[in-house]
C-alpha cells in the first residue's frame, strides 16, 4: 500500500470521528505539495495546502523572534468555520470545520492520530521525507 493511501485512511477516521464537523482533511509538505487528502475535488485540496503552507511559514517567522515553534493554528473564519492547523518538522495537517464545531473533541482527535499520520506519511520536504 502507498504512503498517501494510508495517510489518506488516518484522514478518513479523523473526518468520521468528528462527528460531521470536518469537512476536509490535507496532509501537505510545508513547501505545499499536498501528500493525501480526503476533500470535495482535487483543486480545494491544492488550494488548502498552498494557502496553510503560506501561513505556516509566515507564523515560523514570527516565532523564531519568539524563540519557540508553530505547533498548532486555529483560524476562526467569518463564517465560523474554523482551519486547525498541526505543525511537524516538514509537514502540515490542516482540517476545515463545518460551522461552530466541537474544537475540544477535534483537537483530542488530532492528539489521538498526530502520531500515526507523521509515521505513515513522513516529515520533510517533497522528495526529502
Amino acid at each position: 500500500m502507498q504512503t498517501s493511501d494510508e495517510v489518506k485512511k488516518i484522514l478518513t477516521r479523523i473526518i468520521s470521528e468528528a462527528l460531521g464537523t470536518v469537512n476536509m482533511a490535507v496532509y501537505t509538505w510545508k513547501d505545499g505539495i499536498p501528500i493525501s487528502y480526503v476533500a470535495p475535488s482535487q483543486s480545494e485540496a491544492e488550494f488548502m495546502s498552498v494557502a496553510v503552507a503560506a501561513a505556516v511559514g509566515a507564523l515560523e517567522s514570527l516565532s523564531d523572534v519568539l524563540s519557540s515553534k508553530v505547533k498548532r493554528i486555529d483560524i476562526e473564519l467569518e463564517n465560523k468555520e474554523h482551519i486547525l492547523i498541526s505543525t511537524f518538522d516538514g509537514s502540515i495537517l490542516a482540517l476545515n470545520t463545518a460551522p461552530k464545531p466541537n474544537l475540544g473533541l477535534i483537537h483530542l482527535i488530532l492528539r489521538k492520530y498526530e502520531k500515526q499520520i507523521k509515521e505513515k506519511g513522513g516529515i520533510g520536504l517533497a522528495g526529502n521525507p
